[in-house]
């Protein structure tokens, strides 16, 4: 039976691995995955392996540890076990230089993984196949000098070995050597012509000459020509080694340097792109390490603190901007490493009240090691919440003034004004009272009496009070649709919830006859229920409006019955209104026996205008108000749970101590 490859992939990456991993598996191979040069030790000590793929950094135990463990040949796989490099970051030159010196077959980039399975399956069935040893051109005319660079140089290099001018350039085309060792007298064509024709083609070719003692001028002049060092005849063993070995790296010095001069401009302009990013955007952006010291401060940070990036970096957050009141949940974030937010937080910016959102981000590494703070100024969208909630509420406050106008105002003006009629013909002092009272036969002296022995006066003055109270009381109701603030105070909701039914009670539609005061009311109030911290008004405002749509869907509902039973209904309208209490939670119920809702109907119910009704009876904001002043100022939950035609009921869970927000 054919034996399976096996092949060890070493990367401490495992979203790495696992894509690594996907790439190899058509390839029919025993994959061992590990994530150390440890772990690929250990497997290499007990396992005979066919070929490695690893990462550079593996640990402490690096790529080029294992490479000189493998290359030693005390493995199973032994010294000549292939080993082929996939880097997500790395210096291509220098890593390259790396890899040849420690024995690695190929180096690949990890954007080019794509290729590592043709790698593989070249390096299984060529296992000394890769990188190699660096290629030496010797163009030397004298064969006895040839021979011995060769000797010297053979255990380092592959060495091959020109006669003369013509053919050393041929060779050099075809071969294109790491390294160039020219004789500068050569037949046919001398070293100078060779050293300007390789210069043309490839100026960063590194080329050494070969030089006796009495043309130390000419080296000097090939050398500014383009040689990239010389040796003189005859040399010491160590001397030309060490020479080549410099001429070789010379170019690769120049080509490193190139690229890491080459990324870090880049990195220096992606830096100032970043920047540039952070400074342009509307939110206030502030870094902070571990220790809570600033590490970033954007130009909204600037602007809105007061203090320039140069004097807060470095420094404690709290010191640098005491004014900021979330160091607590920075610190939990830090702490914990969660995403921390906090919505429309009140403070002071030149003299205004001012709203922002707040979220911290945690930065992580192995650990966190720090967090963003981002601040969004949403003071506008707060004033325009606010405005709009004021808008419908007004809406609301039209419907109830009208009725309240026809219903109360015109019968008490008219019960004011006669009861100030009454007041002033039973006064004696007025002529036409005397007149009266001698056709009649009356003594108005004796009346005047009369009336002041009975009271009479008095209980007139106590109907124009009563009346001047209910004046008052409809004052009072008005006020409902004045601008109120946020305050929050503790409330009973029970109380709440009547105050709402007789504010809907005063109000009918004068257009369809219908009476408020004509649904049943059922009440089912939990007795345990504690004041709960609240604004009233908004609170309030959130049952009218329930209230108001649940009348509306009554009527509607009864119309429609009218017109298909020949006007004999047996329908009753009522209200059931509940009230619970659990978990720290006041929930409020009102359901109605209406038309109830569909499916869609309800899930768009909340939606800003989103309306049933027909154009003209309604804008769409009513219960998105709702919705927004339950779940955004008192962070609760508002939900809709309806049958067509049987049942509405709307439930609102408010916390029994909600935050300000």
């Amino acid at each position: 039976m054919e034996r399976i490859p096996h092949l060890l992939l070493v990367n401490s990456v495992l979203d790495d691995r696992v894509q690594l991993r996907r790439l190899l598996e058509p390839l029919n191979l025993h994959i061992t995955e590990v994530a150390s040069g440890l772990e690929a030790i250990e497997t290499l000590q007990r396992a005979t392996v066919d070929l490695v793929v690893t990462a550079i950094a593996i640990g402490e135990f690096d790529s080029w540890r294992l490479a000189r463990f493998i290359r030693s040949g005390i493995c199973r796989g032994g010294r000549t076990l292939p080993i082929i490099i996939v880097t997500r970051i790395w210096c291509e030159r220098i890593t390259e230089i790396t890899a040849r010196d420690f024995g690695i077959n190929h180096l690949l980039a990890f954007e080019d993984r794509h290729r590592l399975p043709a790698l593989v399956q070249s390096c299984l069935k060529s296992p000394t196949e890769g990188l190699g040893r660096r290629r030496v051109l010797v163009v030397e005319d004298h064969e006895d000098n040839a021979r011995l660079v060769k000797k010297i140089l053979q255990p380092r290099f592959d060495v091959e070995l020109a006669g003369d001018g013509k053919s050393g350039l041929k060779a050099w085309q075809e071969g294109r050597h790491d390294l160039v060792l020219l004789d500068i007298m050569l037949p046919g064509m001398s070293g100078t012509t060779v050293l300007d024709r390789i210069m043309k083609i490839n100026p960063g070719q590194p080329v050494v000459i070969m030089t006796a003692h009495g043309t130390m001028d000419v080296a000097k002049n090939l050398m500014v020509s383009g040689a990239a060092d010389f040796v003189t005849k005859p040399f010491r063993a160590d001397e030309l080694r060490t020479v080549c070995e410099l001429a070789t790296r010379r170019e690769d010095y120049i080509v490193s340097n190139a690229q890491v001069a080459d990324r870090m401009d880049r990195l220096q302009q992606l830096r100032n792109l970043l920047g540039n990013i952070i400074d342009s955007m509307p939110s206030v952006l502030v870094g902070v390490d571990q220790h809570g010291f600033v590490t970033l401060w954007n130009q909204g940070a600037e602007q809105l603190s007061g203090i320039t990036a140069a004097a807060a970096q470095g420094r404690p957050l709290d010191e640098v901007w005491p004014d900021f009141s979330e160091m607590d949940e920075v610190r939990l974030s830090l702490a914990e490493g969660d995403i921390r937010k906090r919505s429309t937080v009140s403070y002071q910016h030149g003299g205004k009240n001012c709203y922002c959102d707040i979220t911290i981000y945690p930065l992580f590494e192995s650990d966190v090691v720090g967090a963003v703070i981002r601040l969004d100024d949403v003071t506008e969208r707060v004033l325009m919440e606010e405005r709009i909630v004021q808008s419908e509420k007004m809406v609301s406050m039209g419907q109830l003034a009208a009725g309240m106008a026809h219903e109360v105002n015109n019968p008490l003006a008219g019960v004011l004004q006669n009861i100030q009629v009454v007041r002033n013909r039973l006064s004696e002092h007025l002529e036409a009272n005397r007149a009266a009272a001698e056709a009649a036969d009356l003594d108005m002296t004796s009346l005047s009496h009369y009336l002041q022995s009975r009271d009479v006066n008095t209980l007139l003055d106590a109907v124009m009070e009563s009346g001047k109270r209910v004046v008052q009381l409809i004052e009072n109701m008005l006020s409902f649709s004045r601008r109120e603030d946020s305050s929050r105070i503790s409330s009973d909701l029970a109380g709440l919830i009547d105050k709402s039914v007789e504010l809907a009670a005063s109000n009918f539609d004068l257009q369809r006859k219908f009476d408020f005061r004509f649904v049943e009311i059922q009440r089912e109030y939990d007795k345990g229920l504690p004041l709960i911290n609240c604004n009233p008004v908004q609170i309030q405002q959130v049952i009218l409006n329930l209230l108001m749509n649940g009348a509306h869907a009554m009527e509607e509902k009864l119309q429609k019955l009218r017109a298909t039973t020949s006007g004999v209904v047996d329908y009753q309208p009522q209200f059931v209104l509940r009230t619970r209490y659990a978990n720290q939670t006041a929930t409020i119920e009102i359901e109605d026996n209406g038309l109830g809702m569909n499916e869609e109907t309800q899930r768009r119910v909340f939606e800003p205008f989103f309306t049933t009704k027909k154009v003209g009876d309604g804008t769409g904001l009513g219960l998105s108000i709702c919705y927004f002043i339950v779940t955004k100022n008192h962070r609760g939950t508002m939900r809709v749970d309806s049958v067509p035609n049987v049942r509405t009921k709307f439930s609102l869970d408010l916390p029994a101590s909600a935050p300000c927000g």
